[in-house]
């Protein structure tokens, strides 16, 4: 048996003709999704950025479990805040990793002392006049980056551990594209000099 048509639910030819659908955008189609708390959303969300928001963590945290925690913690916080998420043109990511950003902050505060970086298997690819080529995360670059300031770790996190575009660590650190290449600018000369023997410095 055919279920009844409500007509207040049916638009007459007239009105479909008049206002054509709209095509929704794909970024706002899944906002709306994330708004509407659909599970399926949320977990392609999870799938795409979780690993992210892990290598962030770890490597302004150097502990496996912390980082764990906190990029769980990112997705909760999320949930809580995506009924007042505005898009602003930013990918969703940069707003991931804002919040990945202050979590980690109040981690590191409650364990007093300075970040580190520990990832023993990556590499970055750097372009610093006289400091070319593949640099190893470990060792003495671990050391360095804990001479490094917040910032200066966070771009050089962003930039060559989460491979992010310029746009998407500007997004993600409130600042301009600009002012990121400055910092990065900075922060890989700091590393360079953290890392020259005392000897060899001029």
């Amino acid at each position: 048996m055919s279920m009844p048509i409500e007509p207040e639910n049916v638009l007459s030819l007239a009105d479909s003709m008049a206002a054509p659908a709209r095509a929704v955008p794909v970024v706002d189609y899944e906002i709306d999704r994330l708004k509407a708390l659909d599970a399926a959303a949320w977990q392609d969300l999870f799938d795409r950025h979780f690993k992210k928001m892990y290598a962030f963590a770890y490597a302004r945290t150097g502990d496996p479990q912390a980082a764990e925690d906190i990029a769980s913690e990112v997705f909760a916080a999320a949930t809580k805040g995506i009924k007042t998420y505005k898009p602003t043109g930013a990918p969703l990511a940069a707003w991931l990793y804002r919040i990945a950003r202050n979590i980690t902050a109040d981690h590191l505060d409650a364990r007093r002392r300075k970040p580190t970086v520990s990832a023993d298997e990556l590499q970055i690819e750097v372009e610093v006049e006289g400091w070319d080529g593949l640099v190893d995360l470990k060792g003495d670059l671990r050391a360095a980056m804990t001479q490094l300031t917040k910032e200066q770790q966070e771009v050089i996190a962003l930039r060559f551990i989460n491979d992010c575009s310029l746009a998407e660590t500007a997004a993600s650190m409130h600042k301009s594209v600009d002012a990121i290449k400055v910092l990065q600018h900075r922060a890989l000369g700091a590393l360079r000099r953290a890392m020259t023997p005392k000897e060899r410095r001029a």
